[in-house]
């Protein structure tokens, strides 16, 4: 799953107005953030599988970054990290932490049986992917749903008006995702998502003007 990971940003934003809309939109990547670094170590593995649909990733070694325990973890140093490092009272450190460890449970749905609960030979996924329209439906659904839902909780128009706008680059970005050419290596792919999470991150800065 891409876009649809903001759902969770917004949806937290919702429900924990104070939260940075930037911090939630990167705590929504936050597990993905880890595994391009870790990609990028040599820590965990993937190679490009231009047979399959949707993604071509095959993404065979990822249990740091995308287990179930793994997102568990991730998720209290999310907290940690809000209300240590940004001062974020319980209430957002608390939506920061929920939106990470949804990365986990959204990417169940699409991926192909990659997820472990704590690392192991048992995997797990719904393999949605393989069903390509319907996996970009899902996502676009979601992005719409959730963008529609957090604007009628920000402040000022322009707020407003910039929070459509970027749900409308989403819903690009995963078209271009889902149908789009592939990059040629695993490199070329995780160096391109990790400048959209970092663009992405910052525009939700820009969407509340800070």
């Amino acid at each position: 799953m891409f876009a649809g990971h903001y759902t969770s940003a917004f949806v937290a934003k919702r429900a924990a107005p104070r939260a940075p809309l930037w911090l939630l939109l990167l705590a929504a990547q936050f597990v993905d953030v880890l595994w391009v670094l870790a990609i990028l170590a040599g820590v965990e593995h993937a190679r490009l599988d231009h047979s399959l649909l949707s993604n071509p990733l095959d993404l065979y070694d990822m249990p740091w970054t995308h287990s179930l325990a793994g997102s568990v973890v991730w998720s209290a140093v999310a907290f940690a990290g809000a209300r240590r490092w940004l001062g974020l009272a319980t209430r957002e450190a608390a939506a920061v932490a929920a939106v990470t460890l949804s990365h986990w449970f959204l990417d169940l749905v699409v991926h192909r049986p990659d997820l472990t609960i704590a690392g192991g030979t048992t995997k797990l996924g719904l393999a949605l992917w393989n069903h390509p329209v319907a996996a970009w439906l899902l996502e676009v659904v979601l992005v719409v749903g959730s963008v529609q839902l957090v604007m009628t909780s920000l402040a000022g128009a322009k707020a407003r008006t910039r929070c459509f706008r970027l749900g409308i680059v989403l819903v690009v970005l995963q078209t271009a995702t889902t149908f789009g050419p592939i990059p040629q290596s695993v490199t070329a792919m995780v160096m391109s998502t990790l400048a959209v999470y970092v663009l992405v991150t910052l525009a939700g800065r820009w969407v509340e003007g800070r």
